[in-house]
Parts: structure tokens; C-alpha cells; sequence
């Protein structure tokens, strides 16, 4: 080998290091910048998809109170509504 080629190697070997270094700090930003998408993900997830404590459980609250008023509305509160008009209705005949 001559000189030329042995400085030319020393050049190749020592870029490749540096580009070595470069592709290591970015695995280790990327795996940082990673790891915080995932927990904004998990986060979504559980606040929103969660049907325990997330939005979804507030949604099933929301249909079980759908549910009891519609018994209300239903026999009961007819009977409530008649019972009343029929009181009013007979005090207003007399």
C-alpha cells in the first residue's frame, strides 16, 4: 500500500465512524421522540377508548339515565300525567 492509500483508507475508516456516530444520535432522538409519541397514544387511548373511566363510560352513563327516563315517560308517567288531568278535570266540572 502507499502512503496515498493508507491516507485514504485513515479518511474512509474515519468518515464511516462519524457517519456511525450520526446514525447513533439519531436512533437515540428518534427512540426519545418515539417514546413520547407512544405515551400521547396511550393516553388517547385510555381517556378516550376506555370503556371503564374514559369518554365511553360517560357515554354509557349518559344512555343509562336515557334508559330510566324513558320508564318515566313511558306507563308510569302516563299514569302520572292521567291521574293529574283527571283531578284537574274533575274540579273543573264540579
Amino acid at each position: 500500500m502507499t502512503k496515498q492509500e493508507q491516507q485514504d483508507l485513515k479518511l474512509i475508516v474515519y468518515r464511516m465512524d462519524e457517519a456511525d456516530k450520526r446514525v447513533n444520535a439519531l436512533h437515540k432522538e428518534f427512540k426519545t421522540d418515539l417514546q413520547e409519541l407512544h405515551a400521547d397514544i396511550k393516553f388517547i387511548k385510555e381517556n378516550l377508548f376506555n370503556p371503564e373511566t374514559g369518554l365511553w363510560a360517560e357515554t354509557k352513563l349518559n344512555s343509562q339515565f336515557r334508559k330510566n327516563t324513558t320508564m318515566w315517560r313511558g306507563i308510569i308517567g302516563g299514569g302520572v300525567i292521567a291521574a293529574l288531568v283527571e283531578s284537574f278535570w274533575g274540579f273543573f266540572t264540579k
